[in-house]
């Protein structure tokens, strides 16, 4: 027997079921939101890539050369190709939101929270350069986890790449990227491995510890300002914390109030240049549930164009264990799904019959062929998640009603076939 691959997953009916509820949200919300879907193909030119990602992400790429002789990849990110689609048509009037939910993939090693290939619902926001935009961004993947039962359950964390680059400088370093990057493993190094990386790269302990205790502490979003105040007053971020404190102000007027002003959060792709996010479960149990920011740079890397850009990024795998966790990975009780069993070949036609009848009418119905005894087929009914089953038999034939079973209650009784809905 051949075996999946390692980081990779398989889905059964079960779990497709919850999955594609999921996905619903996610449409859902991004149309409340005014947001507009798109696609792309899985894979693309590797330099698409190489022109915005790190070497640690084009390390992990599933990339090949075809038999064109060109270098390609599946997908890592969504970005790229979201960039790419806009860059091709200059005509389209701006700001445009659009949102999708591709495949990734990414060679690294698989844990809890991280596959080798997972889903993301994606979207952002082109040509608006307001903070308002960005806590459209924010709100979007706030609504989305609310309308998925987690309002309460997390907590998104803030902060400005420019406030974070004018502190770095201010206190001497040597590579800026180099310092955001040490900041953003802040969560996945000991105290004593943060120190001796920032000291290095801000030439003195001294200034590693200040900066540490910087980092070190989430406060209110509204209490940004002070933080930075009390620990850097020389430095001039004020432009920066209004932008922050309108966003905030924005997400707070919609009721999405759970927001801190976090300064490790820097997210560590180098394209990021304003406002960045991550939302985490408020236990610290799991991985970011998503993350983003503002990258007003890539569109001229990509295109040549300039445009102003802000997105986010939620992957499925961290927020299925989170649902899971909350006993909310769980098929929704929705409109009825009927199977039809036909206990009687000469029945085998009405029953066909009333089959295409139902779904002329819009409505789900099976049929159940294998002419397996009653109890066996009601069975099979139940754990393929079907609501009712219609038995047909030489009564109901002759009568021209079907005898309608509800596999929850076991509830049974005969029905003009114009009543089924």
């Amino acid at each position: 027997m051949i075996e999946r691959l390692k980081g990779f997953r398989d889905f059964y009916p079960e779990d497709m079921i919850v999955r594609e509820q999921i996905f619903s949200t996610m449409r859902r919300s991004a149309k409340l939101f005014g947001f507009m879907p798109i696609d792309y193909p899985s894979l693309e030119s590797m330099e698409l890539f190489r022109t915005k990602s790190g070497e640690e992400l084009l390390s992990q790429t599933y990339s090949f050369t075809d038999r064109g002789k060109r270098e390609v990849t599946l997908i890592p990110e969504a970005t790229p190709s979201t960039v790419r689609l806009l860059g091709a048509k200059k005509n389209i009037p701006k700001p445009v939101k659009w949102y999708c939910i591709p495949k990734l993939w990414r060679y690294e090693e698989p844990q809890s929270g991280r596959t080798r290939e997972h889903s993301q619902f994606n979207a952002d926001i082109f040509g608006d350069a307001s903070p308002i935009a960005d806590a459209e961004i924010i709100g979007l993947a706030c609504e989305t986890l609310n309308s998925l039962g987690l309002k309460g359950s997390f907590e998104v964390r803030i902060n400005h790449r420019q406030i974070m680059e004018r502190i770095l400088n201010s206190m001497g370093t040597r590579n800026i990227t180099e310092g955001l990057n040490i900041i953003d493993r802040f969560r996945k190094e000991t105290r004593e491995r943060m120190i001796e990386n920032l000291a290095g790269n801000l030439g003195s302990k001294e200034n590693a510890e200040i900066l540490m205790s910087f980092i070190s502490e989430k406060v209110p979003a509204s209490g940004a300002d002070d933080r930075i105040r009390e620990f850097f007053p020389n430095i001039h971020s004020e432009k920066f914390s209004e932008n922050m404190s309108e966003t905030v102000s924005a997400l707070e007027s919609w009721d999405y109030s759970d927001i801190v002003f976090d300064p490790a959060t820097v997210r560590g792709l180098t394209y990021y240049t304003g406002i960045v996010f991550e939302g985490f479960d408020r236990e610290g149990r799991y991985r970011s549930i998503f993350g983003g920011g503002r990258y007003d740079n890539l569109s001229t890397l990509i295109t040549g164009q300039e445009m102003t850009a802000v997105g986010f990024g939620m992957g499925d795998a961290v927020l299925e264990n989170l649902l899971r966790e909350k006993n909310l990975w769980k098929i929704e009780t929705g409109p009825n799904r009927y199977v039809i069993i036909t206990i009687a070949d000469e029945a085998q036609k009405f029953s066909l019959k009333l089959a295409g009848y139902l779904r002329a009418r819009g409505i789900e119905a099976a049929t159940s062929n294998t002419h397996k005894n009653l109890s066996n087929s009601l069975r099979s009914a139940t754990a393929n998640w079907y609501t009712h089953a219609i038995i047909i038999g030489k009564k109901e034939m002759e009568s021209g009603k079907a005898t309608v079973r509800n596999l929850s209650t076991g509830e049974q009784k005969e029905m003009d076939t114009a009543d089924i809905n």
